[in-house]
Parts: C-alpha cells; structure tokens; sequence
C-alpha cells in the first residue's frame, strides 16, 4: 500500500477495498409494544448510539476517501458517527435501501416462525418474499446493479458504506458465491463491519472477489451475546406477546 492507501498486487491490479457496515441497534417497537407505523424512520436506540461510538474507536485509524450510507436516518447516524472528525461527506445511495416488507406486514396472516424468524432460509425460492413484500431475488439483482454501479465508479480506492443487513448479505451473497443462500447463512450483527477487496484491471474489470472480515463487531467480537438473528428475536418478541409470556 502506497502513502495515499492505494493497493496494487503482485499482477498489478488496483486492489480497492469497501469497508461494508451494518447501522446499530433500533427499535421497531414503541414504548406499548406496537410495531411502529413507519420502521424507515426509527433512528438509534441507546445501544446502537453506543455501538456506533465503539466502531467509531475500532475505525479511528483507517484510511477512506469515500463513504455513502443509504438516507435512512439509521444508516446516516451510524456513518456520522463512525466516520468521527474526518472531514469526509457522507453521501446518500437509495440503492443500498433495505429490502421491502408489504405494508402492515404484522396484521396479516403469518406462521411466526416459518414467515419471520427463518424467512432469510427460503430466499432461493423463486417466488420467496419478505414478508409478504418485495421478492429477495428481485432484492439481490436491485443491490447487485447498486454495487455494481459504485464500482464504476473511479474516484474512490477505499470506500465505506453504512446500510442493511439484508443489503450487506445480497453484497456477501455476491462476493461469496452464495447468491440468495447468503440470507439465511450469513449473519450480520447491528453495527458490524464487513472488509472486502476487489481486484481489478485497468479497463474497470473485477479480477477478484475477496472477504477480508465478516460481521465485526466492536462492542462483542466473540458474539458472546448473539445467539440468534434479528428476525428470530422479533419472532420471540412476537410469540411473548401472543402468549403473554414474560420469558423466553
């Protein structure tokens, strides 16, 4: 790596990197337990404040001339955030946006458990939807044209962006190979960060694909206390409220 951050390999490709985060911790419940009517413009909750400033720390010394985030206020805060004194603009890309349940994707008529905490298995499906809204596989192709449409462009070498879960797993499903099977198999954690080289020649053409990290998280490296996926803790948040229960 040269004194401006620029890598070149052996063969002599341009080695440019993306720094791929997933924005902090939420909440889609408001205080009485209600999913809230607009899930696009919930903002961090405590935890997710504090996630941010953690990464923020972890980050603190790596070298970017490029970030986006997808305009959602979660995506945004978290970038800010991360991104610290650098004076850097975090720019916007609606491309990176999560993928889309139908509306009021609660009233309807869903198994619990096959419908929303194991949804992400049965992404290869051709007809499989998120909860009952847009189709993963037109998802994957939306976020694919996305990063595709980033890497053409010349003007960044390492480029940080803060999106989705969803989004980063349609990105790693790419990358990897996994396609659509990455949903379920991938996790990605509030706030993690994702480190991915692209190798590519002097006409723009990727060479290579490679995963440096996956899912890093600064405020629980060992995933000490994540023992299920997002969608399954709002499957049991859903299932306690049903029954009453006060436990899991």
């Amino acid at each position: 790596m040269d004194s401006a951050g620029r890598r070149t390999t052996l063969d002599g490709a341009a080695r440019r990197r993306i720094y791929l985060f997933r924005h902090g911790s939420v909440d889609y419940m408001d205080s009485d337990g209600k999913v809230v009517p607009d899930t696009d413009s919930v903002d961090l909750n405590d935890k997710g404040r504090a996630q941010a400033v953690a990464m923020r720390d972890l980050f603190a010394g790596v070298q970017i001339d490029k970030a986006l985030c997808s305009g959602l206020l979660r995506t945004r805060q978290t970038g800010e955030t991360v991104l610290g004194v650098r004076d850097l603009p975090l720019e916007t890309d609606s491309g990176f946006a999560e993928i889309r349940q139908l509306d009021g994707e609660y009233s309807g008529d869903y198994d619990v458990v096959a419908d929303i905490a194991f949804s992400h298995w049965r992404a290869p499906d051709d007809e499989a939807r998120f909860l009952g809204g847009e189709r993963y596989s037109d998802f994957y192709l939306r976020i694919r044209t996305a990063i595709m449409g980033v890497l053409a462009d010349s003007s960044w070498h390492s480029l940080a962006v803060f999106a989705h879960g969803g989004t980063n797993a349609a990105i790693l499903g790419w990358v990897t190979g996994l396609e659509l099977s990455a949903f379920g198999v991938l996790d990605q954690a509030t706030c993690c960060l994702n480190v991915i080289d692209f190798d590519m020649d002097e006409s723009g053409q990727i060479l290579r694909k490679t995963v440096r990290a996956m899912n890093v998280t600064a405020d629980d490296p060992v995933k000490g206390n994540r023992h299920s996926g997002d969608m399954e803790t709002l499957a049991y948040w859903l299932l306690q409220r049903e029954t009453g229960s006060q436990s899991l």
